[in-house]
């Protein structure tokens, strides 16, 4: 859950993603990197709820004590990869807000509020 590759904005999806761009028009490039940000946003979205659901089943494990310091380990991943992601998703926010405008706004708003 946590090491899937497909999940996340790492630099190498970002490099593939950027090189894909080439030959493009800038509204086209623009049209690209606003759906390249939606959709990480969805992973995200996706991520948190599957991880919510995780913790019902955490919560089940709580009441025995000996299972705290693994409980303690996996809401500190799970929390970690969160904020990676999130703070991906905001540097891309950051160096393309020239590119995407008015979307970079909005798409702000949404990541503020996960």
């Amino acid at each position: 859950m946590l090491n899937n590759p497909q999940t996340g904005l790492t630099p190498e999806k970002l490099q593939l993603f950027i090189a894909g761009l080439s030959g493009l028009n800038a509204a086209e490039v623009r049209k690209a990197k606003i759906l390249f940000i939606r959709n990480e946003l969805s992973q995200l979205k996706a991520l948190n709820e599957t991880m919510a659901g995780f913790s019902v089943a955490q919560g089940c494990f709580a009441i025995i004590p000996v299972f705290w310091p693994i409980l303690w380990a996996q809401r500190s991943a799970m929390n970690a990869t969160l904020t990676l992601q999130k703070d991906q998703i905001r540097n891309a926010l950051i160096v393309w807000r020239d590119d995407l405008g008015d979307d970079a706004k909005q798409m702000q708003a949404e990541l503020d509020a996960m």
